[in-house]
């Protein structure tokens, strides 16, 4: 299959998903897939099923073909697209779910295990599901199902369509071998959940402020060292990475906004020079910011 050309740009799909009572969506029932230029990563669980069609995944430095059957499962933190040729669309069915409607801290060991799914990094492990042969009809039904359920509303839908979100996830868990956590991995995991959310957040607050590697380290009763590795291994991109990608966010933010200069965005969301800026948010949104704004404005006059 012919690769599609396009440059690497990357950015945040912003969403309100996180924040909804029931916080679910199915995108693309009836419609080709977003054939992306850019890469672009989102706050919530991503699990998609190709119904036909051919298509290229690229999710951080992996890149798969996917095809009629094939199951695609994408995390919170992973950078992904997917291009196809127009001549031949992709269609796929794609859920959306923040990772709290299956699990949240407070909840037990065995509802973790669903997560699994998505944090998996075993040997030979893909975001590409192969399914066999006889599990596919089934894992068709549970999604013609979900779907059905999404679109009709009807009374206690959410009920349901959490309930067969879970059976589709067991049924995935099981047809591509993952093991389960032991409880004592349990334990250690949602520790390390605990303490990675105080950190988010104390980040997410305070990314204007010269937040470095070292003083954040000692907040938290860490060294440098020990915090880079276990920031980078429970989050999939180094510390320094995260702060510069929430800081652009903003910055975004506040161009859409259209309140503040180039160079009073750049200082009130944490950069020192504008040159630094300017590097960081052209690699990150495959634009310079003042390209940003112009493509804002031709937009608005359209």
């Amino acid at each position: 299959m012919q690769e599609l050309k396009s440059p690497q740009r990357t950015k945040k799909r912003e969403s309100d998903l996180n924040q909804r009572l029931f916080p679910f969506e199915i995108v693309h029932i009836n419609e080709p897939a977003n054939n992306m230029a850019f890469f672009h990563w989102h706050e919530y669980m991503e699990l998609s099923y190709v119904k036909e069609g051919r298509g290229l995944y690229e999710i951080e430095d992996k890149k798969f073909e996917v095809e009629r059957g094939d199951i695609v499962v994408i995390n919170n933190i992973e950078r992904h697209r997917v291009t196809y040729n127009p001549k031949q669309p992709l269609y796929e069915t794609v859920l959306h779910f923040a990772p709290s409607l299956i699990w949240s801290k407070e909840n037990s060991y065995f509802d973790h295990t669903y997560l699994e799914l998505f944090l998996y990094s075993g040997a030979g492990f893909n975001n590409r599901l192969k399914l066999e042969p006889e599990i596919q009809p089934k894992i068709s039904v549970i999604i013609d199902e979900i779907v059905e359920e999404y679109l009709a509303r009807r009374q206690y839908y959410e009920l349901m369509i959490k309930s067969k979100l879970l059976t589709l996830i067991t049924h995935l868990i099981r047809s591509c071998g993952i093991k389960s956590s032991s409880q004592d991995e349990y334990l250690y995991r949602k520790k390390n959940i605990e303490r990675l959310e105080e950190i988010l957040k104390y980040i997410n607050a305070n990314f204007f402020e010269d937040v470095a590697l070292g003083s954040i380290a000692q907040r938290f009763f860490m060294s440098p060292a020990y915090f880079s590795d276990f920031f980078k291994k429970n989050i999939g991109i180094n510390f320094s990475d995260y702060l510069t990608r929430s800081r652009i966010t903003e910055s975004i933010r506040l161009l859409n906004e259209n309140r503040l200069n180039t160079t009073e965005i750049a200082f009130t969301v944490g950069f020192k020079n504008l040159p630094s800026f300017y590097a960081a948010f052209k690699r990150i949104a495959g634009k310079n910011p003042g390209q940003y704004r112009k493509s804002l404005r031709s937009k608005q006059t359209k």
